[in-house]
């Protein structure tokens, strides 16, 4: 049986087109001869995400984005499908969908990070669920965020800048050019009271400077007799050794002691005195020689009045031999 060239034809066609097919999937990262697992997830923005980006499981791919469109519902969201290829990847519950850039051209993939935190029963994600999306800042946004506080402190400085230039605009224009001035004679007058200072300390030096020679040469001269009377001094060191020796080698200890001695006596004296023992302690505690030397007084008081009143009784005169009668 012969094969016509219109079925040879038609053949080859079918099988560049399967091929076709083939290949597209194949580049696309989908299963050619079976059916990959669907996800779903919801970003506000996909900032230039294509359909067969990547999906990267810690930096290997796994998968490719298949759908991106609005949500019907609400059309401020993007709901992108993407596909995963590896069967042995599976997602626990709580895994996310992080939109980054895999490279420095900017371009878009999707990492799937997978929810390793210990559990009791593994729980995994079913094939067509949505997972829980964020999105990486980019390259632009981080400096962005880098160079706005910069931009804002710079902008700070030169409104400072400007503040402090219209200060001095406004401080020259006024009063700078006065200042300047009464500054600049102030600095000539004290340069000329400098000047008068160090002439004035210069006349003096030049004044005092005899007096200065001559105190010098009067040390010079007390140094030179210091000298000369070394020996002198020595001598006369020698004499206080000598006589601080002899007064260490006399007999002074002998007389302290003697006069502690003496001094003791006297305060044991003192205090029989004081204790009314003996004759001069009994003078000094009783009264008895003060009331009979009181006693003694009063008669001889009385004597003296009665002699005073009759004389003739302890004196009398006879001229003829006559005695006189004795008052009775």
């Amino acid at each position: 049986m012969r094969v016509s060239k219109e079925f040879k034809v038609g053949l080859l066609v079918l099988l560049a087109v399967f091929f076709l097919y083939m290949g597209v999937n194949f580049l696309k990262g989908n299963s050619i001869f079976g059916q990959n697992r669907q996800y779903f997830a919801v970003f506000n923005n996909t900032s230039g995400l294509v359909s067969s980006n990547q999906i990267l499981v810690n930096g290997v791919q796994q998968g490719t984005v298949a759908e991106i469109k609005l949500n019907p519902e609400n059309p401020k969201q993007v709901v992108v499908k993407f596909t995963i290829s590896n069967d042995d990847i599976l997602i626990p519950i709580g895994s996310k969908v992080k939109l980054i850039s895999s490279g420095l051209l900017g371009t878009k993939a999707l990492e799937l990070q997978l929810n390793f935190d210990p559990v009791v029963i593994a729980e995994y994600v079913e094939n067509g669920d949505t997972l829980s999306a964020t999105i990486e800042k980019g390259i632009s946004d981080q400096i962005s965020e880098e160079l706005l506080p910069l931009k804002h402190k710079t902008e700070e400085l030169m409104q400072s800048v400007d503040n402090i230039v219209l200060s001095i605009n406004s401080y020259w224009d006024t009063s700078a050019i006065y200042v300047i001035d009464e500054s600049l004679y102030e600095f000539r007058d004290g340069i000329s009271k400098f000047g008068d200072l160090a002439r004035s300390l210069t006349v003096l030096v030049e004044n005092e400077s005899r007096v200065i020679d001559n105190v010098l040469n009067n040390a010079n001269d007390i140094t030179k007799n210091l000298a000369n009377k070394s020996e002198q001094i020595e001598n006369v060191i020698d004499n206080f050794s000598a006589i601080s020796d002899t007064l260490a080698a006399s007999e002074i200890n002998s007389v302290i002691m003697e006069a502690k001695t003496t001094l003791s006596q006297l305060n044991e004296l003192m205090m029989k005195v004081n204790n009314g023992e003996g004759t001069l302690g009994m003078l000094m505690h009783s009264d008895s020689l003060h009331n009979e030397l009181v006693e003694t007084n009063q008669s001889i008081q009385n004597l003296l009045d009665d002699m005073e009143a009759n004389p003739k009784k302890y004196v009398h005169f006879s001229v003829f031999g006559r005695k006189a009668k004795t008052p009775k």
